[in-house]
């Protein structure tokens, strides 16, 4: 049943407090998150983003010698949920331990596209994420297809408790970008230099 729309308020806070049972954590910290079902008869399986590790050959450079790097990927909750709205219903709703969402049919239906294009990025363009503040740098590729562009936004970190050689990259959202909205990333920056960024523990400089 709907609730009212004066009661999303109240339930949204009170679900903020709680640890919703949304899956299960791995040592470094990934999730499988759990199928969405709004109904007994309806399930959404988000079984293509669960966790999984990709290996990336690092050929040598001038600086660095060859290293094969243990990818460890993620995706966040907002690469299939939206920012809830008063009409939604409970059943709609969808949390992690931090932040409450509405599943999203639209996100959803592309995210089925996100394992690939995370397994390919070294083939693809990378950019720096534009509009991030307080020194914090992200990245974004972007997908064409039938006329719109499908944007992932991610970062990556050295997993030094799992291996010297590991790295987490976390897509923390995914949406279709509105027509006629600016670019979100700018400049270029390959996969390869990112992971050795981030093995190295330094962040590369996002052009001005």
């Amino acid at each position: 049943m709907r609730p009212a729309c004066t009661d999303i308020g109240s339930q949204i806070n009170e679900a903020k407090g709680k640890r919703g049972p949304v899956g299960i954590n791995w040592n470094s910290g990934l999730i499988y998150w759990k199928d969405h079902t709004p109904r007994p008869a309806v399930r959404y399986s988000l079984a293509h983003l669960h966790p999984f590790i990709q290996v990336i050959e690092l050929p040598a450079t001038d600086l660095h010698p060859a290293r094969s790097v243990g990818l460890h990927v993620s995706f966040g909750l907002h690469t299939f949920t939206r920012a809830v709205e008063l009409h939604d219903g409970d059943d709609e709703l969808y949390r992690d331990n931090r932040e409450v969402r509405t599943f999203c049919p639209a996100r959803y239906k592309r995210s089925l596209e996100l394992p690939g294009i995370i397994r390919t990025l070294e083939r693809r363009r990378c950019e720096f994420a534009r509009g991030m503040s307080g020194g914090q740098v992200n990245y974004v590729t972007v997908e064409m297809a039938d006329g719109s562009r499908y944007a992932a936004f991610f970062d990556v970190r050295r997993l030094k408790k799992v291996s010297p050689d590991a790295v987490h990259l976390m897509v923390q959202s995914a949406y279709v970008l509105e027509p006629g909205k600016p670019a979100p990333g700018k400049g270029r920056i390959h996969l390869h230099a990112l992971l050795g960024h981030a093995l190295r523990g330094t962040t590369p400089r996002p052009p001005p």
